[in-house]
């Protein structure tokens, strides 16, 4: 990804210095009458560059993930993927069966 941002960064810092370069034609306008020196044509490069930079060393962020619990389960409990059951007895049509209820 990050070289993805810096060739499109890059890509973009050169058509502004064609752009800039390209105005050979026009010798008596007024960029050409007035004097008119190019002196900051360093900033977009500057920007460009720092933000290559500031994307490229800046730190991946950390993710930190807490530990797990310790359940103390009774003697009747029973975990399954983290979801505490407590078994019961029930009597259904006179049969008596263990069962598992959701806490």
């Amino acid at each position: 990804m990050k070289a993805i941002i810096a060739a499109v960064l890059f890509c973009l810092s050169g058509t502004a210095l064609a752009q800039h370069h390209g105005h050979g034609f026009r010798h008596n306008n007024f960029h050409h009458r007035h004097h008119w020196h190019h002196k900051h044509n360093w900033v977009v490069p500057a920007l460009i560059g720092g933000t290559v930079v500031y994307m490229a060393t800046r730190p991946s962020p950390v993710i930190v993930q807490q530990p797990p619990q310790t359940l103390v389960l009774q003697p009747n409990q029973v975990t399954i993927d983290g979801v505490i059951y407590t078994k019961q007895t029930m009597i259904i049509n006179g049969v008596e069966t263990e069962v598992l209820v959701k806490q």
